[in-house]
């Protein structure tokens, strides 16, 4: 596998070249080249800027946008072609094609497909061409995952968690740049020139390039530091070094706002989408109050996991009152403990649905939990009363189940 070259940006490709390494047949080139949308210096030669700008217009191509359309697009200001490769940095140069790529790596090759479609990249074929850097790091990701476990499947779902966590932050922040029209076309609609009007555009690239794999790094090592803390106290523990720990079981939490669906229809979808943000900030503060973490966002409620019920309840408490106090729609909530499965930072099982189903059946400002929990909660200090029995839809039997008093 060659180098890149120190400075990608001074790399110079013949037509064919960019043609490889934007993915498109050399009479694209041609054609954009003629155009004017691309040029070439004396010699013939295109820059390596070039291959971004290939592969928007063929984007463009392919939704039904032809070249007199993309030239009106660009001499009109809607489409600041010049300032596109500025968005990224200059593409790496190529290293070999996709089937050599798989072919280097033996058995796992046949894994690769899988793997970029898991990340939610499109299966290049085999004869496209793959850059030196993404080479480098898509072998050394299934390298290290083979080195966890080698099953086919792990790394996959290990490309599946990256895939769609990044993409998830991509398309939540081109949302918000969108909405505050912070997009090179809308800013030009302002009367800014191209430079000013593609500005933030070129910023946000470089800050998100530097921003997430310090995020990346900080959040790892905090859950890294925690679990190395826990794995320690449990064998110091069993060397008697220390006193143990109390077993307890996990908990889940639901806690849904009563009258969502009324709210939506009062105030308007705009309003509720502010009120569910609002809802993730409020929620994602309880549970780092109380070492729990938010699992997922559900439009008018959120499931939270703690390490246990007593964690849980103190959390889901703080979350109502914040609620509250916002001016939220009051909400209701429920909270089981017991055996969960963790897969992929999502959770399943029993105690899942026992606790989603008791939320939903909580009146409004209210917080039930099963009655198994009072020994736990009243050697806590929290106050609970009998809150009848029930019968839950998925539950076979009747549930027993205690008020948490606010």
């Amino acid at each position: 596998m060659t180098e890149p070259p120190r400075d990608a940006a001074a790399r110079l490709l013949t037509p064919d070249e960019l043609a490889l390494e934007a993915g498109v047949a050399p009479d694209y080139v041609d054609q954009l080249t003629a155009a004017g949308a691309i040029e070439r210096d004396e010699r013939g030669n295109h820059h390596a800027d070039d291959v971004r700008r290939v592969r928007l217009a063929w984007a463009l191509e392919q939704g039904g946008i032809g070249s007199d359309d993309l030239m009106w697009a660009i001499t009109s200001g809607l489409l600041p072609i010049d300032q596109i490769p500025h968005m990224w940095s200059t593409p790496a140069p190529m290293s070999q094609t996709f089937g050599a790529f798989a072919a280097s790596l033996g058995d796992r090759g046949d894994l690769l497909p899988s793997v970029y479609s898991a990340f939610g990249l499109a299966q290049p074929n085999r004869d496209s061409v793959v850059s030196t850097d993404e080479e480098a790091i898509v072998r050394a990701f299934m390298a290290v995952w083979e080195l966890v476990d080698p099953h086919p499947d792990v790394v996959v779902r290990a490309a599946r968690v990256s895939g769609e966590g990044v993409r998830r932050i991509e398309d939540a922040t081109l949302d918000l740049f969108d909405e505050f029209e912070g997009s090179p076309p809308m800013r030009a609609r302002r009367g800014l020139s191209p430079d000013e009007a593609s500005r933030p555009s070129r910023e946000l690239s470089a800050v998100m390039a530097e921003l997430l794999p310090w995020l990346l790094a900080r959040h790892l090592e905090d859950e890294v530091f925690s679990r190395v803390v826990a794995f320690i106290e449990s064998r110091a523990a069993d060397a008697g070094r220390m006193a143990p720990h109390e077993a307890v079981m996990p908990a889940i939490a639901f806690v849904d706002l009563a009258g969502y669906t009324q709210f939506t229809q009062r105030v308007g979808d705009q309003e509720a989408a502010v009120l569910a943000t609002r809802l993730q900030e409020l929620s994602t503060a309880a549970a780092r109050e109380h070492r729990g973490r938010v699992v997922k966002l559900l439009g008018d409620g959120v499931m939270l996991r703690f390490g246990s019920p007593v964690e849980a309840v103190r959390g889901v408490i703080g979350l109502m009152d914040a609620i509250d106090a916002a001016g939220l729609p009051a909400a209701h909530a429920g909270v089981a403990s017991g055996p969960v499965v963790v897969r992929d930072a999502d959770v399943y099982g029993h105690t899942v649905n026992l606790a989603a189903r008791i939320a939903g059946h909580a009146p409004s400002a209210q917080l039930l939990v099963t009655a198994d929990l009072r020994q736990a909660l009243s050697a806590a200090g929290i106050g609970v009363m009998d809150a009848g029995r029930a019968r839950l839809k998925g539950v076979s039997d009747e549930v027993a189940l205690l008020q948490v008093v606010r």
